[in-house]
């Protein structure tokens, strides 16, 4: 078939209506009818990579090869915007309220957990460890751990390499980036470019897995910070409050939960949480 053409093959409301389906199905992502033209866009590229000539073609092809296709699927429509130090009051929370609190119990000798959960493409978890170092200058060398998950493993792949172009710090300070990343040349695209990369204090402190947060998770233990932020907004009501629940399990009383800034939900409270600041929450007494 003509790639011309099979770029522009229409998806019919049937087609869309059963990816819509396969969606929430495998990331708990709810579209709306108005996101149909970004399915067909987002998932154009997938039909020329394996030759078909239609969206239900594509459709039978995942029903018959989810084990292998389940990724590439998932990948096509996860969004993943973010920069550093984006929404940066979360940030000032964490520096003045989160971890000064955790210093004063025992003097910081416990552990600390903290959670990227959507970490995208690692700019969150490294703001995270940025933070931390800012105020606890050794905590490589201390029981603090970041977990960061997200369910695009191409995006993993770049957060684990933890290399990014000038152009994508923004407004970060170079005196920062010179004290957390080093400056080097990546193979973008088969082309070399400069970029700065993650040194190995800052990495040391990350893990970065993968995760469906509409599935099971596998982690033990708690978390003293949740950083879930523009997440909530693909989900339907239930599975917010699902996920919620979830994350109240993995959080002791006391603890902090930061959503995006659109970011609201309703039975918040009933799920054991108390909004404390700007999509700023804390673990009530159970």
């Amino acid at each position: 078939m003509d790639q011309e053409k099979l770029y522009h093959c229409e998806l019919r409301a049937s087609e869309f209506a059963a990816i819509r389906s396969l969606v929430l199905e495998s990331t708990g992502i709810s579209l709306s009818d108005s996101k149909r033209e970004l399915v067909k866009r987002r998932f154009s590229p997938r039909l020329r990579a394996l030759g078909l000539e239609s969206f239900t073609a594509y459709i039978d092809y995942v029903n018959q090869n989810y084990a292998t296709e389940v990724t590439h699927f998932c990948n096509a429509i996860t969004t993943n915007l973010t920069s550093f130090f984006r929404e940066n009051h979360h940030y000032d929370f964490l520096q003045q309220v989160a971890l000064p609190a955790w210093l004063r119990q025992a003097h910081g000798a416990r552990k600390l957990r903290l959670w990227s959960a959507g970490c995208s493409t690692g700019q969150e978890a490294y703001c995270l460890a940025i933070t931390v170092l800012k105020l606890i200058p050794d905590a490589y060398q201390r029981d603090i751990r970041i977990l960061a998950t997200d369910l695009d493993e191409n995006c993993l792949a770049k957060a684990r390499r933890g290399a990014y172009e000038e152009r994508e710090f923004e407004k970060l300070p170079q005196s920062l980036i010179n004290e957390h990343f080093v400056r080097d040349h990546v193979m973008v695209k088969s082309m070399k470019r400069e970029a700065y990369i993650a040194n190995d204090r800052l990495k040391s402190l990350i893990t970065f897995n993968k995760l469906n947060l509409v599935q099971a998770w596998p982690m033990q233990g708690k978390f003293d910070v949740i950083f879930c932020r523009n997440v909530f907004i693909y989900f339907d009501k239930s599975t917010q409050e699902k996920i919620l629940r979830n994350f109240s399990g993995y959080q002791a009383p006391g603890s902090y939960l930061c959503l995006g800034h659109s970011e609201t939900v309703a039975s918040s409270s009933a799920l054991g949480y108390e909004l404390i600041g700007k999509t700023t929450y804390q673990r009530k007494e159970a």
